[in-house]
Formats: structure tokens, C-alpha cells, sequence
């Protein structure tokens, strides 16, 4: 569970009130009115009884921060909160950012999300959500603070994988995501660019819209896959990332389990899976810096030379 701190402040409408309540006992003291005195003491019991029973609404609670389990800069994300009942006793009106919920009972456990945004690669912290409560009647606010905790955000994946990588006739990674022969996998629809004789026409015709049969083969391009992006700095460093992002992205939607060299947990250089490890390929890819990578010694490896790759394509 995340620790966080719990704190209690007026609201603007408690700020009336304790106001209020001053005034009033200042004029209860200067005329001897026993209705201001009871007036001004009926307003500070109604501040301290809020106060006790918003502290005890927001207190007790178990919070917990859900990053996504891999994420890279620019795309559409999500971060949850867990919150859990530990003192078996129902909560009213809890509030995470822009989400709320209005009741939860004694016990049980809610979810409530706010929208993730990053535009930069990078080990980020996540810091400044918090849960807050104005029950029971919005004199006070009581929020927990949730401490900060630690999220690697990968490159931005790279729309042009396929231009900087073409072979031939085809993009590398389409040829290996699709094929004209082999054992059948799956299908899925057609977009526009890609090859019309892949189209089922006789399931096709019975939809909507155009299918695309998917075969389980692979066109010459090597499953175990390391990037050599060595003599590269600034703003090419970065683009060449973006570009490795989009691939291994691809690879991923495509359920393609291709196997990356990179840099695992132990801090040591190791085949990691497209599929299994994603969170340590884009951790790799967050906190990887301009240098000399290790290469690896197996033989049937495909290295795509970045360097290389910008001088062919160069005008």
C-alpha cells in the first residue's frame, strides 16, 4: 500500500462559519446577549462535530497508486487508486482528482482513476494525487497526500517504422507480421496500404469490411533483435529511440514474441521478450543514455545499425 499523509482544513464554507462564530461571541461579550452566546457556541459545536466526522470518513483508509504496468510518452494511459475500507466503517463522497464516489461500504474497496500524460522519456515521480473527502457537510476537507512513487516512461513510439525499416518489396516488420503462405493464425481487418492479395475475400464478403489473413511465418527478419546505436547523440539519440520504441510496440500489438537485447533487472545485458518483459524493455529504453552498447555473441542476431541507417537515408 502507498503511505500517505492525512491532513484537515476548513473550507471556504467553514471559513464563513468560524468567522461567523467569532464575530458573534465578540457581540455576545460586548452586550450580554445569552441568545449570541448560545448562537456563537451552537456554531463552534457544528466546527467540531464536521471536523470529527470528516477525520474519521477519510481516516483508516488503505490507498493504493496503480501505474500502468509499461507506459511511453504521448499516448493515452490511465492511473488507478485503490482504496479500501480497514476500519469497518462505511465512507461517503471520496474524491480522486476528477473521480468520485459517493459511497463505500464498510469493509469493501473502490477504484477510482485520473488520466496519465507524458511527453518525455524518463524514470518520472508520480507526486500531488491525493483522495479528499468534504463529508459530511463541506465545513472541512480532509485529504490524504499520497507519496510519491517512481514510473519509467519509454520513448514515444515512432510512426515511421516501416519507412526507416524497408526491405525490398516490403517493411521488415510487416513481413514478419503477415505472409502469403505458411499455417493459418488469425485475421484481422484491412488497412489501407497493405497487400490485397492477403484479403479473404470469402469471409469478407460475408462483413462489413475487408479481413486479412495472418500467417504464422517470418520473412527475413531475425526474431532476436539488437540495437546498435552507437556514434549517435542529441536530437538523432532520441528520434533513433522513438524509432526502436515503435518497433518493439508493433511487435507487441502484432503478438509477435521477438526478443530484444537488453538491459534486464540485475543491471546486466540479456534477451528479453517483446511479450513477457515489455516493463524492463521500456525501463531499458527510459533510462538508456548515448554509448557503446554490449553486443551480443550468438550468431542468427539481426543488429539494426541506426548509424547506418541515417547515412542511406540521408538526402
Amino acid at each position: 500500500m502507498s503511505s500517505h499523509k492525512t491532513r484537515i482544513r476548513l473550507s471556504r464554507s467553514g471559513k464563513v462559519l468560524f468567522i461567523l462564530g467569532i464575530f458573534l461571541l465578540f457581540a455576545a461579550q460586548n452586550t450580554g446577549n445569552n441568545l449570541l452566546y448560545l448562537m456563537s457556541s451552537c456554531f463552534f459545536a457544528c466546527l467540531v462535530w464536521s471536523a470529527v466526522v470528516s477525520w474519521r470518513n477519510i481516516s483508516g483508509l488503505d490507498i493504493e497508486l496503480l501505474l500502468p504496468e509499461f507506459y511511453f510518452a504521448g499516448q493515452k494511459d490511465s492511473i488507478r487508486c485503490r482504496i479500501q475500507d480497514s476500519a469497518d466503517r462505511p465512507r461517503f463522497f471520496l474524491g480522486f482528482e476528477d473521480d468520485f464516489a459517493e459511497f463505500l461500504p464498510a469493509g469493501s474497496f473502490i477504484m477510482l482513476k485520473t488520466d496519465l500524460t507524458a511527453e518525455f522519456r524518463g524514470c518520472h515521480k508520480i507526486c500531488g494525487f491525493r483522495v479528499f473527502s468534504g463529508y459530511p457537510v463541506d465545513l472541512f476537507i480532509c485529504t490524504c497526500e499520497i507519496s510519491a512513487v517512481s514510473l519509467s516512461i519509454g520513448p514515444r513510439p515512432s510512426a515511421r517504422v516501416p519507412e526507416v525499416f524497408n526491405r525490398e518489396d516490403g517493411g521488415a516488420l510487416d513481413q514478419l507480421a503477415a505472409g502469403k503462405e505458411g499455417d493459418y493464425w488469425m485475421q484481422k481487418p484491412y488497412h489501407e496500404g497493405e497487400d490485397a492479395m492477403l484479403i479473404n475475400w470469402s469471409i469478407s464478403a460475408r462483413s462489413s469490411t475487408e479481413w486479412v489473413l495472418i500467417k504464422t511465418v517470418s520473412y527475413g527478419l531475425s526474431k532476436r533483435l539488437c540495437f546498435d546505436l552507437s556514434g549517435l547523440d542529441g536530437q538523432e539519440f532520441e528520434d533513433c529511440l522513438e524509432i526502436v520504441a515503435g518497433l518493439v510496440f508493433r511487435l507487441r500489438q502484432h503478438d509477435i514474441d521477438a526478443f530484444v537485447w537488453a538491459q534486464g533487472k540485475t543491471g546486466s545485458y540479456q534477451w528479453l521478450s517483446v511479450v513477457f518483459d515489455m516493463p524492463l524493455l521500456v525501463n531499458w529504453l527510459a533510462e538508456l543514455r548515448p554509448g557503446m552498447l554490449p553486443q551480443p555473441v550468438e550468431a542468427d542476431v539481426e543488429i539494426l545499425r541506426f548509424a547506418d541507417l541515417f547515412r542511406s537515408t540521408a538526402p
